[in-house]
């Protein structure tokens, strides 16, 4: 947890709360162009493990603090905001189970009420980012039994509530230093007010923070490309072949333009995006692209910063195994390429 506090103590969690909220105020394109500076000294700095804190800090504020702001009453707002944008209070989204990933309306887990005014939450959540550290998870949970999206409703829950477990961390391979886990809820019970946005309210929390978190939790990806384009621009300045750089060969600079490239796409898709978001602009069929776009644009980079390294690429020291694999995780994660392209689609009118 000392880089996560690290980043909340330079506002990185704070920057696009507003200035009423106790934020920094700045707004989204800021946010996003300080996660993107992050990134890229991480890898300036050989700290390949910073770059999945900085993921992790991105789940929690897109995926947890920003619908707490959005739906949170005064006083859900008030016992958990201030610790959150501080890095006092880690939050994990719990949406993802076996057999309900972007299907949600297969979700099993259930939310009952009890005689008390209160709710008993049963079922299991997967590949929860920031589960093993996270202090606060908010649960998407089945209220009602008819197929519909006000069947759902989401929960403040506690780490510290009886009958929450957390299963060993998963292990994953990218993003590297991010970690998740599964939650089990076993006749967990929290008050009427753990309900985020009422009952009924939970596919629109779930919608607010994925359109959020598609749009921006790539900020820091998009910093990573950047320092590892720099790295290997003078990996092939020192490294000689046949009595010369690297770097003189058109074949290389080739690659290594290509790469520029991509870099420059990534950024420009999601800055605009931030932009918009900043004007009150932002969708679902435009956060969907930006993360579509950015995966792509990721992917494609690592794949021709390899090409320069050659047979070295193959070494952790390069940084660039890492990078292919935290590459090939954000094909996934906050939904996959295909249902990028549903969402996208069906913006288009499709």
């Amino acid at each position: 947890m000392s880089g996560w506090r690290s980043g909340a103590a330079l506002d990185l969690l704070a920057l696009p709360v507003a200035r009423g909220e106790g934020g920094a105020g700045a707004g989204f394109l800021a946010t996003c162009r300080a996660f993107e500076t992050a990134g890229e000294g991480a890898v300036l700095s050989g700290n390949n493990v910073l770059g999945g804190f900085l993921f992790a800090m991105s789940a929690h504020l897109w995926a947890c603090q920003e619908p707490l702001l959005a739906f949170g009453t005064d006083e859900q707002r008030a016992a958990y905001l201030p610790d959150m944008m501080a890095g006092k209070v880690c939050g994990a989204f719990g949406a993802t189970e076996d057999g309900a990933g972007s299907d949600v309306m297969s979700m099993r887990t259930r939310a009952v009420r009890t005689d008390t005014e209160g709710w008993c939450l049963n079922g299991v959540k997967t590949f929860v980012t920031n589960a093993p550290t996270a202090d606060l998870f908010l649960v998407l949970a089945r209220t009602s039994e008819h197929d519909s999206y006000g069947s759902l409703s989401a929960f403040l829950v506690p780490r510290s509530s009886p009958g929450l477990s957390v299963g060993s961390a998963t292990e994953i391979v990218g993003p590297a230093g991010a970690r998740t886990a599964v939650v089990r809820l076993a006749d967990v019970t929290v008050g009427e007010q753990a309900c985020l946005g009422g009952e009924g309210a939970g596919f629109a929390v779930l919608m607010h923070a994925m359109r959020h978190e598609r749009a921006f939790i790539l900020a820091p990806a998009v910093g990573l490309m950047a320092g590892m384009l720099r790295r290997t621009v003078e990996h092939a300045r020192r490294r000689s072949q046949f009595g010369r750089p690297i770097a003189t060969y058109d074949a290389v600079r080739e690659r290594l333009v290509d790469a520029a490239l991509h870099l420059a796409a990534a950024q420009d898709v999601l800055r605009a995006t931030a932009g918009s978001a900043d004007l009150d602009e932002l969708d679902q069929a435009r956060a969907a692209l930006t993360k579509l776009h950015v995966s792509r644009e990721f992917n494609a980079l690592s794949n021709r910063l390899a090409d320069v390294y050659g047979g070295y690429a193959m070494m952790p020291d390069t940084g660039i195994p890492q990078l292919i694999h935290d590459a090939l995780a954000s094909r996934f994660y906050s939904g996959t390429d295909d249902m990028q392209t549903k969402i996208i689609a069906e913006g288009l009118g499709l």
